[in-house]
């Protein structure tokens, strides 16, 4: 927008100073009017806190995670392991270690908390204020990290009411206007849904999940409204998971089922949203992977329906989800691009870490993550916090 000379025209000129006020009045009227006096300063959060399911979590430096259950199960793991595509650390010869390397391969929280300067420590369940609470991932050490993350395997909706509580109780504070929260949950309610049909007919599956859509939209609320500035993610499609292709494969129509339902829940939960723009950014990952999902040549990918990781168990589709009998994502190849080095990993062969869609039967991999991610930082970047 560009202020004519016309708006000079019929003006006496006035003493400098009353110039120099009338020039920053029009100054500020200008930039309101372009969008440009929206904010003042950039959000600048102090602490990352991270809310939901397997998608967010990556393992203490006492390789442990856990899950949602009650009493939560402790999973034994690699330190800062994530369930999607792990990358080896290398000796000084350039030969992979046992140990992994958190920093590379990030999951979508990590590049929201690097963006911010800021290192992950994963905090276990029923924490106190006394509690030590081990690093998950943090490049900035000895400084301690300023992201926590709360999520649990398995977590479901219902879940982050407790994981909320965690964090009041482990930390001693409730949210503040500089608290950037991300929450991402709602995959396995899809699932757990899904396994009731066609015991329950389509029609009450899709409402069970469009109303646990709303109750999500709800718990973000509180969140936001307890005065935290808050990052909600849509669930991606799950009618396009490895999962959903093999269960396509027993019968079909049931990966457009799946797919109805992911739609659902993201219904209820953007209806439900408080949609001020000002205290909730949606961070519309269908919406991202979906692109991916319907042109896959065009953004390189090889395949958006089969898993990258081998040695999954159990099968897809051979029975119901339980956090503790399924693989812990995989090991990259050494060179983090080639599908068949000279040190293998655990991909089948032609996958790389960035032409999979998808790490394993439900989670997505490493270019997924990647794709999120930034899109989470633009939200919160662009977002009126």
């Amino acid at each position: 927008m560009s202020v004519g000379i016309d708006l000079h025209r019929g003006w006496r000129r006035p003493g400098p100073r009353v110039a120099a006020a009338s020039v920053l009045g029009l100054l500020l009227v200008v930039m309101a009017a372009c969008g440009g006096g929206d904010r003042v300063s950039s959000f600048s959060p102090q602490r990352l806190l991270v809310f939901g399911d397997e998608a967010n979590v990556i393992a203490g430096s006492d390789g442990l995670l856990y899950t949602a259950d009650a009493p939560p199960v402790a999973i034994t793991t690699q330190a800062g392991a994530k369930y999607s595509v792990n990358a080896r650390n290398l000796d000084a010869g350039g030969a992979p270690l046992a140990t992994y390397n958190c920093n590379a391969l990030a999951v979508w929280v990590q590049a929201v908390a690097g963006h911010y300067g800021m290192g992950l420590a994963a905090v276990p369940p029923n924490a106190t204020t006394a509690t030590v609470v081990p690093d998950a991932c943090n490049p900035y050490a000895p400084n301690a990290a300023r992201g926590r993350i709360y999520a649990q395997v398995g977590a479901r909706v219902g879940s982050i009411a407790a994981q909320v509580a965690n964090h009041q109780v482990s930390t001693g504070t409730g949210f503040s206007n500089t608290d950037l929260v991300t929450v991402m949950v709602g995959q396995r309610d899809i699932l757990d849904a899904y396994a009731l049909y066609p015991a329950q007919s389509e029609d009450a599956v899709v409402s069970i999940v469009e109303a646990t859509g709303r109750a999500l939209g709800a718990q973000v609320n509180a969140i936001a409204q307890a005065g935290g500035r808050v990052l909600i993610a849509t669930v991606p499609n799950q009618g396009a998971t490895p999962f959903a292709a093999a269960q396509n494969a027993l019968a079909d129509g049931r990966a457009a089922l799946l797919s109805r339902m992911t739609q659902r829940f993201n219904a209820g939960l953007r209806a439900a949203l408080v949609n001020d723009g000002r205290v909730i950014g949606l961070v519309q990952a269908d919406e991202q992977l979906q692109l991916v999902i319907n042109n896959p040549a065009v953004f390189g990918y090889a395949s958006v329906s089969a898993a990258a990781c081998t040695g999954l168990t159990p099968p897809p589709g051979s029975g119901p989800f339980t956090p503790t009998n399924e693989l812990l994502g995989c090991v990259a190849p050494t060179a983090a691009t080639a599908s068949a080095p000279a040190t293998p990993g655990t991909l089948v062969t032609g996958a790389t870490v960035g032409n999979y869609l998808w790490a394993d039967h439900y989670r997505f991999g490493v270019d997924g993550h990647s794709r999120i991610g930034n899109l989470a930082i633009t939200r919160a970047v662009n977002n009126p916090f």
